[in-house]
């Protein structure tokens, strides 16, 4: 992904631009722990509540949280955001997470989810992979995801596997599509601050 690391910045940087120093963050898709870490090294007065339905990436994700000393700071839901704490939250975050949700009237119900957990006013940050696989443009999009990968030193049977998932696991949409479904599920004020080949990330307002 083009920019990972910036892109977990900018996305810190716009949620405390919503809250400011203080509050409380609703992370769907935690496991792992990537953006909880930037997150709480970034804002130390800032509580989370992970959620993630893999067990063992959770695993891996709690200890990311402690190796940055942020273990007290996080609170952890096993499941799916529609059996997660209700909050209210002041800010919400869904990093490479909704591309695995059909788009069935699942991808909005998810995204309607997240809002209704949070604060009116509250700041939300969305980054998905926007390939539509029936697209004319598909097949030069995961050409492109491809090739970036090897260029970035990526092991070739690496990215084989993954270009598989690509097309087999991932429920990816356009990023029009994905506005669209944004706008439908109540957030206002949608706007790109992200874009790196089919990468795409928005912050919207609940």
């Amino acid at each position: 992904m083009p920019a990972y690391q910036y892109m977990q910045r900018m996305a810190g940087q716009l949620l405390h631009e919503g809250i400011g120093a203080t509050g409380e963050v609703l992370v769907l898709g935690a496991g792992g722990g990537l953006e909880l870490e930037a997150f709480a090294t970034r804002s130390p007065g800032w509580n989370f509540m992970g959620v993630d339905p893999a067990g063992e990436m959770l695993k891996a994700a709690r200890e990311r949280v402690a190796s940055v000393g942020a273990s007290n700071r996080v609170q952890w839901h096993q499941g799916y955001i529609f059996d997660a704490p209700r909050g209210p939250f002041d800010a919400a975050t869904c990093l490479l997470t909704l591309h695995f949700v059909p788009d069935d009237g699942e991808k909005e119900r998810t995204l309607a989810e997240i809002r209704q957990r949070l604060k009116p006013g509250s700041p939300f940050v969305l980054v998905d992979c926007c390939i539509d696989l029936a697209a004319p443009d598909a097949a030069r999009e995961l050409a492109r995801y491809r090739n970036f990968a090897l260029e970035s030193g990526a092991e070739p049977e690496q990215v084989d596997s993954t270009c598989v998932r690509l097309t087999t696991v991932l429920k990816m949409v356009s990023a029009s599509r994905e506005e669209e479904l944004i706008a439908a599920a109540g957030y206002s004020d949608i706007e790109l601050f992200y874009a790196g080949l089919s990468w795409r990330g928005w912050r919207a307002t609940a």
